[in-house]
């Protein structure tokens, strides 16, 4: 990101010092006594070098986002999380009632235990056939029917068991855990309630990783990049935060004729997906006048500037501005290069007092 610096070459105040009364004529003096004097700080108007924004609206967003569903098919039976829980990776965000598992697995061990005995009787009659069939007491037609029937029960038997295998498995899907660390945004069904394979029960954030997505026109998607970085304000944050673009979506949303877009953010406290966010994409730079925000004082309604005289006294100026920029503001009417302004201790002046100067030595940055 570029900074834009505003220093002693810039925005920096000239130093004005009050101008000496020695030589006055005593009705001066007397004059005098009635207006009040103030130690301030001053700057001098200048040109700043300022980029050129394109705001488009947006939004925060997750980028882990999950709609947790039962695999299995019956009633909740417990769920311990509520909106906003904080869950870890493997913890617990409800139960299925498993008496349906648990039947199934009896009648998935009864069918096994079934095969086990069947291929225990198979395996002795294929035994007793191969000594009949070395003694020829049997013929070979006779022994291959027992044999075939000894490979069925081992068929069988190994069926049983996946079937047996299958049912257990079942068991551990009626506890359904986070696949990640994140927030319960979303409860969409409480215990007792039925859920089925499909049907998500809870929503789970991860907000710890959070971008802002936006939809831009065709002209701006054609004039940035995957790499580029935009200035951010989310609402609830104090701060302009800075994004890099990760992702251009080419094919436009045939209803808006947008193209989403996406910018990552940093890790960012009480933010959740939703809030509103406010994306400013650089487009170039321009000159405008800069005063640092502190200058501006509100009269009646009325926003304005103390500009200091060339014999050190204060009027009040209206002007009007434009956009903010960092710690400064845009004026785009109302003062001209070079005059001099208030910076601080401008809150309690009125027009005509006489002041003390100091100069600001004043940056901005973003």
């Amino acid at each position: 990101m570029k900074r834009y610096s505003l220093a002693l070459a810039g925005l920096l105040a000239v130093t004005f010092g009050l101008s000496g009364c020695n030589d006055e004529s005593s009705s001066s003096d007397v004059q005098n006594e009635a207006v009040n004097t103030h130690e301030v700080t001053v700057s001098q108007v200048q040109l700043a070098t300022v980029p050129v924004l394109v705001n488009m609206p947006g939004s925060v967003v997750p980028d882990q986002q999950a709609r947790i569903a039962s695999r299995l098919m019956g009633n909740i039976q417990t769920m311990p999380v509520e909106l906003g829980t904080h869950v870890k990776r493997g913890d617990l965000l409800f139960t299925i009632d498993p008496q349906d598992i648990n039947s199934q697995i009896s009648q998935a061990r009864a069918g096994f235990q079934q095969a086990q005995a069947a291929l225990e009787n198979a395996r002795a009659d294929f035994e007793r056939f191969s000594e009949l069939l070395r003694e020829e007491s049997v013929s070979r037609q006779q022994f291959d029917g027992v044999r075939l029937q000894y490979n069925v029960a081992q068929e069988n038997l190994a069926a049983a068991r996946a079937g047996l295998e299958q049912a257990e498995a079942q068991l551990t899907y009626a506890n359904v855990r986070a696949p990640f660390d994140g927030v319960v945004v979303q409860k969409l069904a409480d215990a007792g309630d039925l859920a089925a394979p499909g049907n998500p029960v809870v929503v789970i954030e991860n907000l710890r990783s959070l971008s802002v997505q936006t939809e831009v026109s065709q002209d701006l998607y054609a004039a940035i990049n995957v790499g580029d970085t935009a200035l951010i304000q989310v609402d609830g944050v104090n701060e302009v935060l800075e994004g890099e673009i990760y992702s251009l979506v080419a094919a436009a949303n045939p209803r808006t004729r947008g193209h989403t877009t996406k910018l990552s953010l940093p890790v960012l406290d009480n933010v959740n997906s939703g809030t509103f966010a406010r994306i400013s994409f650089i487009r170039g730079e321009r000159q405008a006048l800069l005063i640092p925000q502190t200058a501006i004082v509100n009269r009646s309604g009325i926003e304005g500037v103390f500009v200091v005289t060339d014999d050190a006294h204060v009027q009040f100026r209206m002007v009007r501005l434009g956009a903010q920029q960092a710690n400064f503001v845009e004026v785009q009417a109302g003062l001209d290069i070079d005059e001099v302004i208030v910076v601080t201790h401008n809150q309690t002046l009125v027009n005509g007092d006489r002041v003390i100067t100091q100069t600001a030595a004043l940056e901005r940055s973003e």
